[in-house]
Parts: C-alpha cells; sequence; structure tokens
C-alpha cells in the first residue's frame, strides 16, 4: 500500500499515482485486456511469453529482489546482452520503484566500476556471459549483492527463470511507485568527458511511447526488433515503447544483420531501428526478404548519420518506410522525426519536434534568434531528464531558467522544419570565424569518392584552431585531397575548407552511431595531410 504523506489533506488522494501512473501500470492493463496476446520474444532462445504472462514473471523477481531487501530508490547495475529477462528485469525494478543503471557491455571493468561506484549501487544483475566482467566489476566498486538472469554462476543469485516462481495476483511493493519516480539512470556515452548519470522517471518512458505512437505510429499491431542495446536511451526506449503501447519486442543480442532478417521473417516483425555500421549491411544483406514476404513497415536510423543510399534501399529494397530521428539522453526521447520525403524535399532537415515537447532556438543570452539564423535547442516536456545524478552543478547549467540546454545548434527554417547545424561543443573558432563540423562534414558526403567522414577542429599556432577532414574512401577510389577542398570550396566559404585531410580506414563511433571525435583529434598530424599552403 502506499503511504499517506504527511500533511495530506483528509479524502484527497495525493502523491504521483494519480496523475502520473508508474510505467508497469501500463502493462498490467495490457494483461488484464488481453492476457493472452503476445508480449515477449527472445530471439536467441525462441521463448514466448504473452502479457499475462510477463506480469507474473515481473512480480515474481520483484518479490525476490524486495526479499533481499531492494526498494524505493535502489540503484540496481545491469550488464547484460538484450533478453528476455532483461526486460522483465528492468521492469520488476521499477514496479519496486527501484532505479536501473544498465551499463555499456563493452565498457571495461574498470569503467563498468566507476558508473557502478559513481551510482551507489546496492546490487549488480549480469549475465552468464558476462559474469566475469560483472564480478570484477562489483568487486572494484565494493558491491556485495549479484543476481544472475540466466544459467548459474558460483556466488550469484538466480533471479526465476520460466514458470519458476510465478505467483498468483499480485501484491504490491512497500512503497508504490508513481511516474514520478527516477526509474533510469543512463550513463552518456562519456565522448567528450567523464560520463554522467541522467537521471529518468518512469513518465520518461511512457511520454516516449506517446511520442512514438504519435509520430510513428507505433502501436498494438506492431512487433519491434529491438538489438540496439538497452543500456542506449534509444534502444531502451523503443523497447519499453513498444510494451507500453500494448505491443509485442523481440530482443536480439548482437547486431547480426542474418540474424535480424531471420528474426523479421520468423516473427513478422514491422519495426526496427538501425545505426551507422550494421545499417548498410543490413539494408543490403542477401537474406532481406522479398515482396511477397515482408512485414518490415517502418526503420528508423539517425538524423544526419546516414548516406542517401541507405535511406533510398529502405524503401526500394525493403519497401519500408524510412524515418530518421535525432535526441539525446538528457531529452529522454527522441527529439526530432524527419519523413523520407521531407529528407528527399529537404535535404539535412531533421524533421520537426516531437508532439509532447516545446522547444526554442536562442542566442547566448537564451534569447530568441530570428528563423534562419542559427542558435542552441532548447526543450521543455514530459520526458526530459531530471538531472544528472549527484552533480547539482551540470544539472544546474544544463536545465538553466526552466529549460534543458541541448548543446545543439539548429536553425528554424519555417513549416515546422528544423535542422541541426552542429554541436556548441564542437564549434571550430578559426581566425576568429565559426566553423559547424557537420556542415562541412554534409558537404563531403556529397562527393563521389567519399563513403564517410567526420571534422573537428586541431590546434594550430596562426589561427588558434584549423579545420581538419577525416576522410574515409569510397571502394576502389583514391579522391585527391586537391579535388575535396575544391568541392568544399564550391559550397561554402573558404575559411571552411580543411586545410588538412587524413584519410581513414574507418570513423570511429558509439553504439549511437555519435562520431568520437576525441579519438580523432588524438591523432598526429603532420604535413603530409595538408591540402595545400595556402593562407586562409
Amino acid at each position: 500500500m502506499a503511504t499517506t504523506p504527511p500533511n495530506a489533506v483528509p479524502g484527497q488522494i495525493s502523491g504521483g499515482q494519480l496523475h502520473s501512473p508508474s510505467m508497469v501500470a501500463y502493462i498490467e492493463r495490457h494483461a488484464h485486456e488481453n492476457p493472452e496476446r503476445m508480449a515477449l520474444i527472445d530471439g536467441g532462445t525462441q521463448e514466448a511469453i504473452t502479457y499475462g504472462a510477463l506480469v507474473a514473471r515481473i512480480h515474481a523477481a520483484a518479490r525476490v529482489l524486495e526479499g533481499d531487501g531492494i526498494g524505493h530508490g535502489d540503484r540496481v547495475g545491469v550488464l547484460s546482452p538484450n533478453s528476455l529477462p532483461y526486460v522483465v528485469l528492468l521492469l520488476a525494478l521499477a514496479e519496486l520503484g527501484a532505479i536501473a543503471v544498465p551499463q555499456n557491455t563493452r565498457l571495461s571493468p574498470g569503467e563498468v566500476a566507476a558508473n557502478l561506484s559513481d551510482a551507489g549501487v546496492s546490487a549488480v544483475v549480469g549475465s552468464v556471459g558476462l559474469a566475469e566482467t560483472s564480478t570484477e566489476a562489483a568487486q572494484m566498486a565494493g558491491v556485495k549483492r549479484l543476481y544472475l538472469l540466466d544459467g548459474e554462476a558460483a556466488g550469484w543469485t538466480a533471479l526465476p527463470q520460466g514458470e519458476v516462481g510465478l505467483v498468483p495476483g499480485r501484491r504490491g511493493p512497500a512503497q508504490e511507485p508513481s511516474g514520478e519516480d527516477t526509474c533510469t539512470l543512463l550513463y552518456t556515452s562519456g565522448t567528450t568527458g567523464v560520463a554522467k548519470g541522467c537521471m529518468l522517471a518512469q513518465r520518461t518512458w511512457i511520454g516516449y511511447a506517446m511520442n512514438m505512437q504519435m509520430a510513428m505510429r507505433l502501436g498494438r499491431d506492431d512487433t519491434y526488433l529491438a538489438f540496439l542495446p538497452f543500456f542506449h536511451v534509444a534502444g531502451l526506449g523503443l523497447m519499453l515503447s513498444q510494451l507500453i503501447l500494448g505491443g509485442c519486442v523481440v530482443t536480439q543480442a548482437a547486431a547480426d544483420p542474418g540474424q535480424m532478417h531471420s528474426n523479421i521473417r520468423r516473427h513478422r516483425v514491422t519495426v526496427t531501428m538501425v545505426v551507422p555500421g550494421i545499417s548498410g549491411p543490413f539494408v543490403n544483406h542477401p537474406d532481406a526478404p522479398g515482396p511477397a514476404e515482408r512485414s518490415l513497415r517502418l526503420v528508423v536510423s539517425g538524423a544526419g548519420l546516414e548516406q542517401q543510399a541507405v535511406m533510398d534501399a529502405v524503401v526500394d529494397r525493403l519497401g519500408a518506410e524510412y524515418i530518421a530521428i535525432y535526441g539525446q539522453t538528457e531529452s529522454g526521447t527522441k527529439t526530432t522525426w524527419a519523413t523520407y520525403r521531407e529528407i528527399r524535399d529537404h535535404p539535412g532537415t531533421y524533421g520537426r519536434v516531437m508532439p509532447s515537447m516545446v522547444y526554442r532556438i536562442v542566442d547566448e543570452n537564451d534569447e530568441d534568434v530570428p528563423v534562419g539564423e542559427p542558435g542552441e535547442l532548447l526543450l521543455r516536456g514530459p520526458t526530459v531528464m531530471q538531472g544528472y545524478w549527484g552533480r547539482p552543478e551540470d544539472t544546474a547549467e544544463t536545465l538553466r531558467n526552466g529549460w534543458h540546454h541541448t548543446g545543439d545548434v539548429f536553425v528554424y527554417e519555417g513549416d515546422g522544419l528544423v535542422r541541426m547545424v552542429d554541436r556548441t561543443k564542437y564549434l571550430i573558432k578559426t581566425g576568429g570565424e565559426n566553423v559547424y563540423p557537420q556542415e562541412v562534414e554534409n558537404v563531403l558526403k556529397q562527393h563521389p569518392g567519399v563513403a564517410d567522414v567526420a571534422v573537428a577542429g586541431i590546434p594550430d599556432a596562426h589561427w588558434g584552431e584549423t579545420v581538419k577532414a577525416f576522410v574515409v574512401p569510397r571502394p576502389g577510389m583514391e579522391p585527391q585531397r586537391a579535388d575535396l577542398d575544391a568541392f568544399v570550396r564550391g559550397s561554402l566559404a573558404g575559411y571552411k575548407a580543411p586545410r588538412y585531410i587524413e584519410f581513414v580506414e574507418v570513423i570511429p563511433r558509439n553504439v549511437s552511431g555519435k562520431i568520437l571525435k576525441n579519438d580523432l583529434v588524438a591523432r598526429p598530424t603532420d604535413a603530409s595531410q595538408l591540402v595545400k599552403p595556402a593562407q586562409r
């Protein structure tokens, strides 16, 4: 039962449950209305459970955790690939009002331990395949309670699996959760510094779901293939959205194009999301179903990240819709969405801001800029983070004046369409002029000899900073620095053209497809990469 808050007025219902229901409350609604509707399918083991079974499994796992003293506000670290048991765990923690701290499975034990220590977790949940890393990270962070999602391992407590531990009925936790309770600590990718934990409330994922329903028509008739990892805001948000909306989720542990198409065909998947690195192999895979077998209706990817050829292949080869999205962990949702037609008619557009959000584009004084002028995008809405865990100064800076300051520079282009110019932190100041790397990248991507590109500022004794491009040549082609320089100057001012160009095999990116510019800037620059010695 929920506790009565102090100073409650007799006869009134207080607390967040009335106006902001918990996340699991929506799952329970679907179990009540359609208990036999399929909710979750594990794309690896092929285990499948209905909404009725899912709710029973959630309550069973919650009782085990609660019996060990895990409750409202406690943080629990999770290190596992996507799986059906992982989803159950996340919802069980939400049912208790506890806070999940999903960890990037690519991190070293030391990096995981740093995040676990920062969050002050009281327990760690891992999978058999990552038990060694999880154990080492937990030991480094001083965490004693260890739970296993799958199988058995010495020193670990196994959570309920299959029909084991299913209980009839429902017994609520000691403190009933609400949509206002912190639900998740997602650590930012840390591409430009130490990762920070973004506090996201249960209402974040409910708002995420409503945005997906309004913008992408996601709903109960859809089956979502969830291969994008749950430690990422997009992967976690789309999975939870689909369950909140009453649809079906197929989990997949690895980004394997062949397995993706196998699961799509087997389970009649209708929606998935891809990122650069997997998107090309996925859309061009020989196992992609032909017209008579198709079930996929929508493929989502990152705005400004994909090659036009990938977008075209989604439509022409897979017969699906294509939508490009932009977002960040702090906003707690996909912030903008652009359709294939909008991208075709307005190259470079990021589309429209999500329906649940209001926004402004402002200058350095938080004053609105004129239409067509670049400025920082500010946001308000139900999904925005509550703040950074344990970092009040960073929180105050990012959420100042009652707006979430994204740090991203946008332009409003009219008719509801916005376009991202770049991140403020990537701004290059060269000889008193401002250069936004993404603007230069967008031009270079159009060159026929360029497969991928990243642009960054590097120190320069004369100009303070200068522009450097890292170019992945298209297979079979050898673009020349002078030709690329002329190509950029045909569209942009001369000071924006890269002074140095380094040809590389791959552009390093994180799991969401964002370029790891610190890794690139750290590479040595020498005279052999100089485009030409002329003054800028």
